[in-house]
């Protein structure tokens, strides 16, 4: 790769595979960047001063939008914070994020969301958005303040990684939602059949001595988020789905015209249950790892559309919390960083125009869901792109990554394709070169 550094910010990316899939682009093409911007060719003014970045044998993706993180706090601390997670998100080619209000200071009034939109002003190196809570500390009891929290800057409103327990109160949340154009993201579960379940309900977990996570308490709010939404004609995301018999719901949702759309993150689509075996708790997940047939289910729902995105579900967590035994660490993993390597090196075998097709789960279509600028390389959109070497292997170790927290689940797994380089709004804030 050749690069000619001048002191501009404007900027000639030739001969770059382009993968587009909002303005259905999938070739070997040159694009130029003003300022910010994306603009055309005939655009450029004679004499302009570009700084001209070959890019032959790369891919140049639009930036990825992320639709479900957990930074722990706001700003310092041990713990993953705004900061680390932002590099850690442009490390993986992320350029905009939605943390989950489950941070400190938790996200449910209008201080605290004021305080945290202006911290990530100050230290996020991506574009990092954050989602408001349905309900006051998620709790489920009572409503948030949802019309000043948008006042102060969130850009949707969830209770994730819990779920209103209350129907009452979140047909309430999702009417007040719906009244400020703000997207409702519902973490699918049931407490009162999961409540002590540590692992998928099934023979293994029975024999490991864990408390069973069955799928019929993911399925149930799957099935009241799509009743929600029939009935209200509003639309609901569903965030992080596991169970075959949730792609099966949101499938037949569908192709009734309901508004519904949902995502599920890479380790549900690259492990199952058999992960646990060793206790080792850098695979107990939120919602846990199921059987292999919901794997298969999760795989085609992705290609057939059913599921729209992949989200990466990043929860860090300190390493000796996730030391301790099974039963008792904290369920999550941080995957920001091996969200998009996992996700190539799992479909590359048997998916035709993989590129594509992660564009459209990564970028295009959670931009959409979220109803913000991004997932488009077309003229006058914000240039948020990554370039990728698709050809280079990795073997992921400790020592790659910028995140606070070390447990993901990939460590030691041999990833095909690699970011090389993010840009937000024209600028690279990360470069592996």
């Amino acid at each position: 790769m050749q690069t000619t550094r001048l002191a501009v910010n404007n900027l000639h990316l030739k001969n770059g595979h382009v993968v587009d899939p909002a303005n259905n682009i999938n070739g070997v093409r040159d694009l130029w960047i003003q300022g910010s911007r994306f603009i055309e060719k005939d655009e450029v003014k004679e004499g302009s001063n570009l700084e001209v970045i070959d890019l032959t044998g790369r891919m140049i993706l639009p930036g990825f939008v992320d639709l479900r993180c957990h930074p722990r706090n706001v700003t310092g601390g041990s713990t993953e914070n705004i900061c680390s997670i932002s590099k850690t998100a442009a490390q993986g080619g992320y350029t905009s994020i939605l943390g989950m209000p489950n941070i400190s200071p938790f996200i449910d009034n209008p201080g605290d969301a004021r305080y945290a939109t202006e911290c990530a002003e100050r230290d996020a190196v991506v574009k990092f958005h954050l989602a408001g809570a349905l309900t006051e500390k998620s709790e489920g009891n009572k409503l948030s303040p949802i019309g000043s929290l948008k006042e102060s800057g969130i850009i949707a409103v969830t209770d994730c990684p819990y779920s209103t327990q209350n129907n009452e109160i979140f047909v309430k949340g999702v009417e007040y939602a719906a009244m400020f154009n703000l997207p409702v993201i519902d973490f699918p579960r049931e407490l009162s059949l999961s409540k002590h379940g540590t692992a998928h309900d099934s023979a293994i977990a029975l024999a490991m001595g864990l408390g069973g996570y069955p799928r019929m308490a993911e399925e149930m709010f799957v099935q009241r988020s799509i009743t929600v939404s029939r009935n209200l004609d509003v639309p609901i995301h569903l965030s992080s789905i596991s169970s075959k018999g949730s792609v099966e719901l949101i499938h037949d949702a569908k192709s009734k015209g309901i508004r519904i759309t949902a995502d599920t993150t890479p380790h549900h689509i690259f492990f199952d249950d058999r992960m646990i075996k060793d206790y080792d708790a850098n695979f107990k997940t939120h919602p846990p790892l199921r059987e292999e047939c919901d794997q298969k289910a999760l795989l085609s729902g992705l290609k057939e559309g059913t599921i729209d995105a992949i989200c990466t579900a990043h929860e860090p967590h300190q390493n000796y919390l996730k030391q301790a035994e099974y039963d008792v660490a904290p369920a999550g993993v941080t995957s920001l960083d091996t969200c998009f390597s996992a996700i190539f090196t799992r479909f590359f075998a048997e998916t035709k125009n993989i590129a594509f097709e992660c564009a459209k789960w990564l970028s295009y279509n959670p931009a959409k869901i979220l109803k913000i600028e991004g997932g488009n390389l077309g003229r006058g959109m914000c240039a948020d792109f990554v370039v990728i070497n698709s050809n280079q292997k990795m073997i992921y170790t400790q020592n790659n990554t910028s995140s606070l927290a070390s447990n993901n689940p990939f460590y030691g797994k041999d990833l095909r394709s690699i970011i090389e380089k993010t840009f937000v709004n024209g600028k690279v804030i990360f470069d592996n070169v």
